[in-house]
């Protein structure tokens, strides 16, 4: 592996750094070319905010970050600490922030990093717009010691590159969101784009016309009026539920149909870490009758199919008892699955479910 670059390689790399800018997919490549430079494993491009922290990573370290996922690393140690704190225009190595002393203390370098034989490396910090903080982590092997001072003088000229080219990335994820918004504005379907904590960033015309009988955009996150819809989309927000596509019911009310609120990721490892895991929700009305299948049904609202055909038949008016005997188990086994069924879809007695599904017939 190489600690330093040609004219003519660094020319190669710089222009592979602005591709990556417009193609996400091609981060990876960069920063399998940053460790090259520092003799390296590989190296992490890590988005952290005050809340989380999402990366990519050399294939080489897929391992490692796996490891660092499951156990719960991302608090460990004062690495990250120590490189905002340095407030460096550069790359920086363990050396230039820790004392000997600390080094030996640090618990993610020795409890983590030295015995999957990593523990030396290069890293630098890049402020986002956004609010993230963007980190290139350059992962070295211990038993080839630190990082030399010749690569961190190559990487510093690269780190202009990189900072623009990460800037140009998540401004593009912006808009491809924006752009998604405005083209199912087209098709008549409210949509807006929501952060990874719930806060409405952008939204089309129709979709403020949801605001506030349906949308209350409130400062910590996008509200649902309905308390049992809002307690589901709160569920979404929490944890990871808000990495799957998830749908959101809007029961009926005398003045206005039914809907339903899809929320669905804007995914790709890459897009993930400039977008901030950004969620864009679209609000599908619903149209009487027929009563659709249970196949619609469970992709609706995560239901099981068991629940699906429970849940079709209380549209349909069939009662628990007659669910019972149609299934051979007892009426108590069906409540129970009602139960399921309410908590997935918000509402809290039959007539709400019946209204709810009772001629759902999404527009495509």
């Amino acid at each position: 592996m190489r600690q330093s670059t040609g004219q003519g390689d660094f020319e190669t790399l710089t222009d592979l750094i602005y591709e990556a800018a417009i193609l996400p997919e091609l981060w990876p490549a960069v920063l399998d070319r940053l460790a090259a430079i520092a003799g390296a494993q590989g190296t992490v491009l890590i988005a952290a905010d005050l809340e989380t922290h999402r990366w990519i990573n050399s294939e080489s370290l897929d391992q490692v970050m796996a490891d660092f996922a499951a156990g719960g690393w991302s608090s460990a140690g004062q690495r990250t600490a120590k490189l905002l704190a340095a407030r460096h225009a550069g790359f920086i190595r363990e050396q230039d922030v820790y004392t000997q002393a600390e080094l030996e203390q640090d618990v993610l370098i020795q409890q983590f990093l030295r015995p999957r034989g990593l523990g030396w490396g290069a890293a630098t910090a890049c402020p986002l717009t956004t609010g993230d903080t963007l980190i290139f982590s350059i992962e070295r092997r211990y038993t080839d010691g630190p990082v030399p001072q010749a690569a961190t003088v190559v990487l510093d000229t690269l780190r202009p590159h990189l900072g623009r080219a990460a800037l140009v990335s998540a401004r593009l994820k912006l808009e491809r969101a924006r752009a998604a918004v405005g083209a199912l504005e087209v098709l008549g379907l409210p949509a807006a784009v929501l952060s990874r904590h719930g806060r409405l960033q952008e939204r089309n015309a129709s979709f403020t016309g949801l605001v506030p009988r349906v949308v209350r955009d409130q400062r910590e996150r996008v509200a649902l009026a309905h308390p049992g819809a809002d307690a589901l989309m709160a569920d979404v927000l929490a944890g990871q539920r808000a990495q799957a596509a998830r749908s959101i019911p809007i029961p009926a009310d005398d003045d206005h149909p039914a809907m339903v609120l899809h929320l669905l990721p804007m995914r790709g490892q890459a897009q993930d870490v400039f977008g901030g895991g950004t969620l864009l929700m679209i609000a599908a009305p619903v149209l009487p009758r027929p009563v659709p299948g249970t196949e619609l049904l469970a992709g609706l609202f995560d239901l099981t199919a068991a629940e699906a055909r429970i849940a079709r038949g209380i549209a349909d008016g069939v009662t628990i008892a007659i669910l019972a005997a149609q299934q051979s188990v007892r009426p108590e086994t069906i409540r129970g699955q009602v139960k399921a069924i309410f908590a997935k879809t918000g509402v809290t007695r039959q007539v709400d479910l019946a209204r709810l599904i009772s001629g759902l017939s999404l527009i495509r």
